[in-house]
């Protein structure tokens, strides 16, 4: 597996966002999913994540998530980083186990602030939070 580049976004940004990388996730040379590494503090990342990953149907199943969240830690590394924040909606299992498989330590589960919630769906109304430790 590796991550390779395809986009840093850092131009015409809503006032709310931080500067992204995405990253394609491949194995045996085909995309099997994108993993996001937010810019920002813990504060401005609290919902949302310095990370987030989506993995292809056909490909779920394998912890491509969890194998792409290793890889990427040596560049949250290189940015002086010790720790993230990690998110996931209440509902999504499948995240969780990737969380729970880094070893990230639950924080909270807190309710979207109304001045955040257009940034999200209309189904997600809570995350919990989490924290990768990185060192």
């Amino acid at each position: 597996m590796k991550l390779q580049l395809l986009e840093y976004v850092d131009k015409d940004l809503p006032d709310y966002f931080d500067p992204y990388w995405i990253y394609l996730i491949i194995v045996d040379h085909k995309e099997v999913g994108r993993i996001v590494l937010r810019s920002g503090d813990d504060h401005s990342r609290y919902f949302d994540g310095h990370i987030g990953y989506t993995i292809e149907e056909e490909y779920r199943g394998h912890y491509y998530s969890y194998e792409a969240c290793l890889l990427l830690k040596k560049e949250i590394l290189k940015q002086g980083k010790n720790h993230v924040i990690i998110t996931c909606d209440p509902s999504n299992v499948a995240s969780m186990k990737i969380i729970e498989r880094l070893n990230c330590e639950f924080i909270e589960q807190k309710m979207i602030p109304k001045h955040l919630r257009n940034v999200f769906t209309k189904e997600e109304k809570d995350k919990k939070i989490y924290i990768w430790r990185l060192k």
